[in-house]
């Protein structure tokens, strides 16, 4: 798996160094028909680029490791998640100061908002 301060160069968008890891303290357990039962690590990882290819720096990145057969193996593109594994993800991160005060702020209006439009809501039989 990944580690801190692993660093990369990537074809077309250029050097990286990984900055912080947030990962499950333990994989969640999937089950499918066709290779039985496999073991799914979702991550989150915080990258500084020698040279930010985008205006918002494409920083943070989504790898996962799925162990199918008692190997590991990795991935990296649209990871379905639950929304447990979610929640326990952005809380860690959020607890080792992944994230800027600007992104927390602007995540948090939006929490504010969504709850205040569903406490209006009347709810069934009032």
């Amino acid at each position: 798996m990944i580690k801190e301060g692993h660093e990369q160069q990537i074809k077309y968008w250029g050097k990286y160094k990984v900055k912080k890891i947030v990962k499950l303290k333990e994989p969640v357990i999937c089950h499918s028909e066709e290779i039985g039962e496999a073991e799914f690590m979702p991550t989150i990882v915080r990258l500084e680029w020698e040279k930010p290819p985008s205006w918002d720096k494409n920083d943070i990145w989504f790898p996962y490791w799925m162990k199918i057969g008692g190997k590991w193996k990795y991935g990296q593109f649209a990871p379905m998640i639950g929304e447990n594994a979610l929640l326990q993800l952005l809380t860690e991160a959020i607890g080792q100061d992944f994230f800027s005060q600007q992104f927390l702020s602007g995540l948090a209006e939006c929490i504010r908002k969504k709850e205040r439009e569903s406490s209006s809501v009347p709810t069934e039989g009032a």
